[in-house]
């Protein structure tokens, strides 16, 4: 037991330090102030009473009892690293809804936050897991009163859970029963304190978020995924980068396989489609328009030279 906890502590260094971005790439998601950025979910059998989420001295509290009251971020999120902090109270039971979409029940999983009083914690259920689906395989310090530092990282079919840099839960969710058909794109969210127990709370501050699908690199290298709504996902970030993806999606669709042509010339399309819209700014439209004359000058191939110049016509129209 002493080695396979040694050998999952050097993984995870080595994990975390090959694949941890810098500070600058990551955007606060709480602000210290109020809940902006945020919506509240009120379940049905929550307490008229239950305060939910508060801001209390820079921190993010929830002193819910029973059934609480959750939130989510605003906006929606595919493949991201998420950084916070937490500190659970004696009877704390809180967590990180990952992917997750409010209205329907279900939906994502949570990554679990309890503080270790219940008879009925055990790795399934503990601080680190995926809360009914994937069990720790390195259990974290779990005493309360502290604050900790946890990261989520969702790297397509890739899971990985940190607390305080060190790796407790990795998984790749394809390979999970209970996890078969679940989204890859969802809302973040936390849970509002539910301890059975009045009083007890749990705290959040340093709370940020790196958007993998941000970076044209990441992005890219999803089209090459075997998976459709991986590629498709994909495809969707590309159409939001617009520009800056002209250039190594006309590559692609000039040396990649057929599945990998055929996906870059689609966003290729959906990225002219976009900048066409009468709604988007002129500056967008000038610079789609200069990186597709730019590729046209490098690409090597004739037919993608052809339907660069055929999409360039679509936004002077």
């Amino acid at each position: 037991m002493k080695i396979a906890i040694h050998i999952i502590s050097v993984f995870s260094l080595l994990i975390l330090s090959c694949t941890s971005p810098g500070h600058e790439d990551f955007v606060p998601l709480f602000n210290g102030n109020d809940l902006t950025g945020w919506n509240l979910q009120k379940p049905a059998d929550s307490s008229p009473l239950s305060p939910g989420f508060e801001v209390i001295d820079g921190e993010l509290v929830t002193q819910s009892s029973g059934s609480g009251n959750d939130i989510y971020t605003e906006k929606s999120y595919s493949n991201f690293v998420l950084q916070l902090e937490f500190l659970l109270s004696d009877v704390g039971n809180s967590g990180v809804f990952i992917r997750r979409d409010p209205s329907k029940p279900g939906t994502g999983f949570e990554v679990q936050l309890l503080a270790p009083w219940t008879p009925w914690r055990d790795d399934l259920h503990c601080t680190g897991s995926m809360y009914g689906h994937v069990a720790v395989s390195n259990r974290p310090d779990e005493t309360t009163g502290k604050w900790y530092k946890m990261e989520i990282k969702c790297d397509r079919n890739i899971v990985t859970v940190s607390v305080n840099d060190q790796i407790t839960t990795m998984a790749d969710i394809d390979t999970v029963k209970t996890m078969e058909g679940m989204p890859f794109t969802g809302y973040i969210g936390l849970q509002g304190n539910h301890a059975e127990k009045e009083g007890q709370f749990a705290k959040f501050r340093n709370i940020s978020i790196r958007d993998l699908d941000a970076d044209p690199e990441y992005v890219i290298r999803g089209f090459k995924n075997n998976n459709w709504e991986l590629r498709y996902i994909s495809r969707l970030a590309a159409s939001h980068l617009g520009a800056i993806m002209i250039s190594p999606l006309a590559e692609m669709m000039s040396t990649g396989n057929p599945m990998e042509k055929s996906e870059a010339k689609q966003a290729l399309f959906d990225i002219v489609a976009k900048a066409s819209d009468p709604q988007t700014s002129a500056g967008e439209k000038r610079k789609v328009s200069s990186a597709i004359r730019e590729s046209i000058k490098t690409v090597e191939s004739e037919i993608t030279k052809d339907y660069l110049i055929w999409i360039a016509g679509m936004i002077s129209r």
